[in-house]
């Protein structure tokens, strides 16, 4: 699957946000930086007051603009809340795939490495990036065509990383197949964390590990 035909609404706007200015023209540059603007600002709105308490008008008062330009930009807050997901915790997940593709490790040693970024990542996420998690989990199980797009976008990135491997997979086994299974897995061991301060993810996360080499690998 071309993870560049998954169907995210946001998707085609991120990989414009993501050409360089100078690449942009006048009133594309100046669309960017209010764009920019708007998801810095509500970034710093979320760590004092979280999802809750964020507001329309408390992120156009912090950039200064009126409401109906926000509105030129976002439809809803929930659709600016999306596009903040996506590019914070799903774009970040496709970027650590396509770094231990690069690094030239044995399949092993890439989800070694992935699992520790996980594990990293919850035990020194701040109350934002909870905030952007719990709420990328709520729209998963609240909007199913929404939900569906997150979910097919994260299988699309393991599913690059066992293709890349397949040799090294148990005979019988597609890298589809592990793909799912791997996200699957991954995505209850967040949630619980996302729902339980006290969730020992990190021994879940190596436990989690521990069966995927035993279970796929070769």
């Amino acid at each position: 699957m071309d993870r560049l035909t998954l169907p995210f609404d946001a998707l085609t706007e991120m990989g414009e946000s993501s050409v360089p200015a100078s690449q942009l023209g006048r009133r594309e540059r100046k669309k960017k930086a209010v764009r920019d603007t708007i998801r810095k600002e509500t970034l710093r709105l979320i760590g004092r007051h979280g999802v809750e308490g964020l507001t329309i008008d408390a992120i156009c008062d912090c950039v200064d603009i009126a409401k109906k330009t926000f509105y030129n930009y976002y439809a809803t807050k929930h659709d600016l809340m999306v596009e903040l997901c996506q590019a914070e915790l799903l774009q970040r997940t496709d970027q650590l795939i396509d770094e231990v593709l690069d690094s030239g490790k044995s399949l092993e040693q890439q989800l070694s490495h992935i699992v520790e970024v996980f594990i990293n990542r919850e035990q020194l996420a701040g109350g934002v990036e909870r905030e952007l998690i719990a709420y990328s989990v709520g729209t998963m199980s609240a909007n199913i065509s929404q939900g569906a797009s997150q979910l097919a976008f994260i299988n699309s990135s393991f599913l690059r990383l066992y293709e890349r491997n397949s040799k090294d997979l148990k005979p019988g086994l597609s890298p589809v197949f592990c793909a799912e299974m791997t996200v699957g897995m991954f995505n209850a061991i967040t949630l619980n964390w996302v729902h339980d301060e006290d969730y020992d993810s990190e021994t879940r996360y190596r436990e989690l590990l521990a069966f995927i080499l035993s279970s796929m690998l070769a």
